[in-house]
């Protein structure tokens, strides 16, 4: 299970995989481990990387400023 972000209610922390640059990056998903969300971007191909973010679920959007 995804964690609450404290700072952004409604949201999730998690370790997000993506390719490019926001706001027109491609969203792959949000995984709770690093393990899955760097399975998930070797998958994804080239290109995806893995970010540690915050996650709104019923957007969905995501913001990250750190990756992996």
């Amino acid at each position: 299970m995804l964690q609450a972000d404290p700072r952004h209610p409604g949201w999730v922390q998690g370790w997000g995989v993506v390719e490019g640059r926001p706001p027109s990056w491609k969203f792959a998903g949000v995984f709770q481990t690093l393990h899955e969300a760097r399975t998930t971007a070797a998958d994804a191909g080239p290109g995806y990387e893995v970010r540690w973010g915050s996650y709104e679920q019923h957007d969905p959007d995501f913001v990250s400023g750190n990756s992996s």
